[in-house]
């Protein structure tokens, strides 16, 4: 469920961003939900292969991935703020 949420927000604030610079926030929606779950798959994969974690120990690979995919976005978000204004 905070998963959801933090994608929202996320979204919600490069909708606000990019069209508040003139860009069309489409392009920039997808890379982000789909680097969200992108990086949270290969962060299970990994957890489940590397280390060795079993079903009941799926939240060991959850936070990890759920941390990796905020800053993710996070660092899309900051990418966006720094683009130039498209003057119309």
């Amino acid at each position: 469920m905070l998963e959801i949420l933090a994608l929202a927000y996320f979204v919600k604030q490069i909708k606000k961003i990019a069209l508040e610079k003139g860009i069309k926030p489409g392009k920039w929606i997808a890379v982000t939900v789909i680097s969200w779950f992108v990086i949270e798959v290969i962060v299970f994969i990994i957890a489940f292969t590397a280390f060795d974690i079993s079903r009941d120990e799926i939240l060991m690979a959850l936070i990890p991935a759920l941390l990796l995919s905020a800053t993710s976005a996070y660092f899309i978000l900051e990418r966006l703020k720094k683009q130039v204004p498209i003057e119309a």
